[in-house]
């Protein structure tokens, strides 16, 4: 099929894009991050659009199975045909194949189904390989001199297909490298995952199929309201989160749960920021309680403290922030937050953002 597409660079985008224009039946394979945004994207522009998955539920990795079910009808209600459970078999002329024969309706297939590790030179140079090239806590292989980072690399048996573990892997080897710090040490990306679809609002983070033997479980579901919001707790401290529906809280919990500190004992008032009489829920939405250790931008691993720094340094507004520190150049979900801290460093010293 001529109008079959991968989903991964700006070119698919516009191929994708143009291909819509014409369209009149899509398919979506792949129920994650990109398939759900793919899939959104075709339902705005009035395509018809079946999204196809092979698990049990959407986003397996990052949400439960409630919280799937509950996105699954979310999307449901903004035109997106789902069908998880299915396996595809072929791609045909204006038809995709699924396992035991049924077709389903498209001139239009975006494949978005993953990232699989290129490792042919890896393996041929003899180096271990298993899904991507295994590496130790320094990201190096089995040939001491040989580093490996971003999706090729497979650290403490997995594999990363997001910016944010690149980033932070390249900063370890550089300091490895140039002996900035010989004690640097990689010990795996604490990720916070954003969907970005108009009309869904979905933030996920940590270990969130733990269940109630395993960690404390803080959970509030309203399937009529398309709301689901749940806590993973273990010793103390957040170790997970889901927030779909709307997502007030995600600034709070991001910061919580990436230091890694205590939590307060209201975990009710983490789940509902804006009830009066929370307990310790402004630490991340007010800029003056945020500690310069916290992680602002996820994608590019930026902080509070390099936020105000660059401000000291004469970036008086969010573009030269980000032109600094790329800060809000990756997913964009931190933006608010980075105008908040401009915005705020900006009153204190009575200069016009």
């Amino acid at each position: 099929m001529e109008r079959a597409t991968a989903f991964r660079t700006l070119d698919d985008c516009e191929r994708i894009r143009e291909a819509a224009a014409s369209a009149r039946s899509a398919v979506v394979v792949g129920g994650g991050l990109l398939g759900i945004e793919a899939a959104r994207g075709l339902a705005g522009r009035g395509v018809p659009v079946t999204l196809l998955h092979l698990a049990g539920h959407l986003m397996e990795r990052q949400l439960d199975e409630e919280a799937g079910l509950i996105l699954r009808e979310t999307l449901g209600a903004l035109g997106v045909a789902i069908r998880t459970g299915v396996t595809v078999s072929a791609i045909r002329e204006r038809h995709v194949e699924l396992a035991g024969g049924e077709l389903i309706d498209a001139d239009l297939v975006v494949l978005a189904c993953g990232v699989r590790p290129v490792v042919g030179l890896a393996r041929d140079a003899g180096l271990e390989v298993e899904r991507g090239v295994v590496v130790d806590d320094e990201l190096r292989t089995d040939d001491p001199s040989i580093f490996a980072i971003g999706e090729c690399a497979q650290h403490a048996g997995r594999v990363y297909g997001l910016v944010a573990p690149g980033w932070e892997q390249a900063s370890v080897v550089a300091d490895l490298v140039t002996g900035a710090d010989k004690g640097a040490r990689y010990r795996g990306s604490r990720l916070v995952t954003r969907l970005k679809a108009r009309s869904v609002e979905l933030a996920a983070m940590g270990e969130t199929q733990l269940t109630e033997d395993e960690a404390e479980i803080v959970r509030f579901s309203h399937r009529h309201k398309g709301t689901y919001r749940k806590l993973v707790i273990r010793d103390g401290r957040l170790v997970g989160a889901i927030l779909l529906g709307e997502t007030s809280a995600v600034g709070t919990l991001t910061q919580l749960f990436d230091r890694g500190g205590p939590l307060p004992g209201d975990r009710t008032g983490l789940l509902f920021p804006d009830l009066a009489g929370v307990g310790g829920a402004a630490v991340a939405d007010s800029p003056t309680r945020m500690p310069d250790s916290a992680r602002v931008c996820q994608c590019n691993n930026v902080t509070k403290g390099q936020i105000r720094a660059c401000w000291e340094s004469g970036a008086r507004d969010v573009e030269a922030v980000a032109a600094a520190t790329r800060a809000t150049t990756g997913c964009g979900s931190c933006r608010d937050a980075v105008e908040g801290i401009v915005g705020w460093l900006c009153e204190q010293e009575g200069v016009s953002a």
